[in-house]
């Protein structure tokens, strides 16, 4: 059974572990570990404006003199700011790997997209797994109106079963 389980780095996303944890029990279970850097979340850093500086002169007196702040410096552009983010995740999925059952089939993919939910779908048509393990927000209202659902997405897509796990809220 080919089974595709996405995760995000988040303690919410890891929710879907311990039902993962029983599905690779099923014979021939073969899991993919899917996790999506979205660009817009990745950011570029930047240092933020310096401070103030006194100066001085050679007796140790404040010199009457204004200094130029400059702006920001970058400490990473965009796409090193991906890269990161892909990287991080892809050390992430590692670890999380580990710590499913010894035996256990398991690839690890990272990706990135403006649309997570896009990517997720993509893979499944390219991958064909049996059933997608995707964690969900549950949003509603509001909220829901205006970021939608990955999860709805992927589900909507036809792609693939999705198991959904909804966490304890506690």
């Amino acid at each position: 059974m080919k089974i595709l389980a996405t995760l995000d780095g988040t303690p919410f996303a890891e929710s879907v572990l311990p039902v993962l944890e029983k599905m690779t029990a099923l014979p021939n279970a073969e899991v993919t570990l899917l996790a999506v850097a979205h660009e817009a979340e990745s950011g570029v850093r930047r240092r933020g404006p310096r401070r103030p500086v006194l100066v001085t002169d050679l007796m140790g007196r404040a010199a009457p003199m204004i200094v130029q702040q400059p702006g920001a410096e970058y400490v990473e552009n965009r796409g090193q700011a991906i890269e990161r983010r892909m990287a991080q995740l892809e050390d992430y999925l590692s670890g999380v790997a580990q710590r499913l059952p010894n035996g256990t089939h398991v690839h690890v993919e990272v990706d990135c997209a403006d649309n997570p939910a896009d990517m997720i779908i993509e893979h499944a048509r390219e991958e064909g797994p049996d059933v997608i393990v995707m964690a969900t927000h549950s949003r509603s209202g509001l909220a829901h109106a205006l970021t939608g659902s990955t999860t709805e997405q992927v589900i909507r897509s036809g792609v693939a079963p999705v198991l959904v796990v909804h966490p304890a809220r506690g």
